[in-house]
Formats: structure tokens, sequence, C-alpha cells
């Protein structure tokens, strides 16, 4: 199952600031999968079973129990922030989130300001297969695997260091470029190579004695991605 499914992003979405936990950022991938991005969004209240939750992330039963509810409790506090390069907008994730507890089912409804950046998606996404992140157990391997899988036309990005920490939301974290090397880059870049297609290298770029950027550069394990024949045909990850 997990093969065919396909997470699709605006490109806008994918550089936006925000922050989620793994369990959160699960329950978004799961939904996300099962829209069709290339068709407005007619409805915006979609469901997940725990069943279904750890048959998709491959955790047991009980696991998966306690991520739907941990996510229900949280994801409604959660926002987006954007900048066109004109106007900062900040909007929730979902509207509506709830855990029916007999069931064990969460319901979410996603707000009307997401719909734009996960629907009609013809030009300016990201798209890739919902098994290259499956695995993942961190939130900033996922986080980053989008930021690079974005540029794979070139297999390289260059970010600022600042733009870095803003997306992922670290600006009163990791301070310290040692601590966001030690806790955050190495982590993510050593889970990614371990259980995506990526293979990475990266360096900081220095301006003297600063570090200012943080630059990427990878390629795909062709093997590994079963999902990149599907996207010759499309207009994937392009880049204004």
């Amino acid at each position: 199952m997990q093969q065919s499914l396909r997470i699709a992003k605006s490109n806008a979405l994918v550089e936006a600031a925000y922050k989620l936990t793994l369990n959160e950022q699960r329950l978004l991938l799961a939904v996300i999968a099962r829209i069709d991005s290339r068709r407005t969004m007619r409805h915006f209240t979609f469901s997940i079973t725990a069943h279904e939750f750890a048959q998709m992330f491959d955790v047991e039963l009980h696991t998966a129990y306690e991520a739907l509810q941990d996510a229900s409790t949280s994801l409604f506090e959660r926002d987006i922030r954007t900048f066109d390069g004109r106007t900062k907008a900040r909007f929730r994730w979902v509207e509506r989130i709830a855990y029916v507890d007999g069931e064990s089912r969460v319901e979410l409804t996603f707000t009307l300001h997401v719909a734009p950046y996960l629907s009609l998606l013809h030009k300016n996404f990201t798209a890739y297969g919902f098994h290259q992140v499956s695995q993942l157990k961190s939130s900033y391997s996922i986080r980053l695997f989008e930021m690079l899988i974005q540029y794979r036309k070139t297999g390289w990005v260059q970010i600022t260091l600042d733009k870095f920490r803003e997306r992922l939301m670290l600006e009163s974290s990791y301070k310290r470029y040692d601590n966001l090397k030690a806790r955050v880059i190495k982590p993510a870049v050593k889970e990614l190579e371990e259980k995506s297609s990526l293979i990475i290298q990266w360096e900081p770029i220095r301006n003297g004695r600063k570090i200012e950027a943080l630059r990427f550069t990878f390629r795909e394990d062709e093997q590994r991605d079963l999902f990149k024949d599907e996207l010759e045909d499309e207009v994937v990850a392009e880049v204004d």
C-alpha cells in the first residue's frame, strides 16, 4: 500500500515556518497521502483509524493508539507561517480535530487556508513517495527531506542559517551552531541516509569565522527510490 501513496505540497508550504511533533507530522502525512493534489479539494474533513495508522507507519497497534491520541490533543494549536516577499501570514492547520475513543479514530478538518497548498497543484510543488518518509523517527528528518527533495532537479540547495532555523521554528533553540549541528542537522542527515533514498553531503558556508549558510548536495539512490519513475512525466518541485 505504501508504495502507491504520494505526498504533494506546494513549494510555499515546504518553505513555510512551522513546528510539529513526530506524531503530528505523521498524522498530517497520512491524511495528505489521501488527497489528489491535482484536483480541487471538495471536502476538508478526513479520518484515520489506529489500525490504518499502524499499517502505514509499521508500528504496533498500541503505539498507534497513543500516537493518534497525542496528536489529536495538540495539532489544533499548531500554525503555519508564510511570507511571499510582501505579506506575512499565519494560519492553523486544522479548524477541528477530534479523537473518537470508541472507534480509535481521529477526525480532522483542514482550514480553508491550507487547501490551496495541497490541492490543484500543477506547478511549483514538491511530490514524493509516502514510503520515503514513513519510517523516519524525527520530525526534523521529515522537514529536511522535503527541503532537499524540492531541489531534486539540481541536486543541491543552499539555505542561510537564519532561514533554516526559521523554517523549523528554532529561533530560540540551539542558538549555538554546534548545538544545532549536533541535535538537528547531523541526526537528520544520518537518518535520511539510512532510511530514505537520499545520499547527502553537506557543509557550513562561512563568512570569515561566522557560519552564515548550509549547503546540501545530494543524489537519489534509484534502487531505493521506487517512486521516482512515476514522476518523470510530471512537473515536480518546479522552482520559481
